[in-house]
């Protein structure tokens, strides 16, 4: 009995350093990944954000001594708001198949599970 506590404490240690050795590394590719994405993310929003302001100040200007400037505003706010809405419709589709936090550690748990289940299962059998 002793014999199989020590195993199993030896399996338990080795394990949870395995887990652990899996976690970190989760945790340096997801950071490293959402750091470099960020950066981009924000050189091209700023970008963007600044192209579209002068577009839209180019268009208000071109149409300002005309009829046409409230309709040239209000097809604007219509336009930015439809891509706002699609943006949110596509956001919502984006995190609805984003994997889990630690994928590789919960494939893992998930394995040592069932090798639990199983020697426990064997161990009841060879008990009765």
């Amino acid at each position: 009995m002793i014999d199989r506590l020590s195993a199993v404490a030896a399996i338990a240690v080795r394990h949870a350093g395995a887990y652990t050795d899996l976690i970190l590394s989760d945790l340096d590719a997801a950071s490293a990944a959402l750091g470099r994405r960020l950066l981009a993310a924000a050189v091209m929003a700023c970008a963007l954000v600044f192209a579209i302001l002068m577009g839209c100040v180019w268009l208000i200007a071109a149409t300002w001594e005309t009829v046409a400037r409230y309709w040239v505003i209000a097809g604007l706010l219509g336009l930015f708001l439809a891509i706002a809405a699609a943006a949110f419709w596509r956001l919502k589709l984006l995190t609805a198949g984003a994997p889990g936090v630690l994928p590789q550690t919960a494939g893992e748990w998930a394995k040592d599970r069932r090798l639990l289940e199983e020697l426990l299962e064997r161990e009841r059998a060879e008990a009765s």
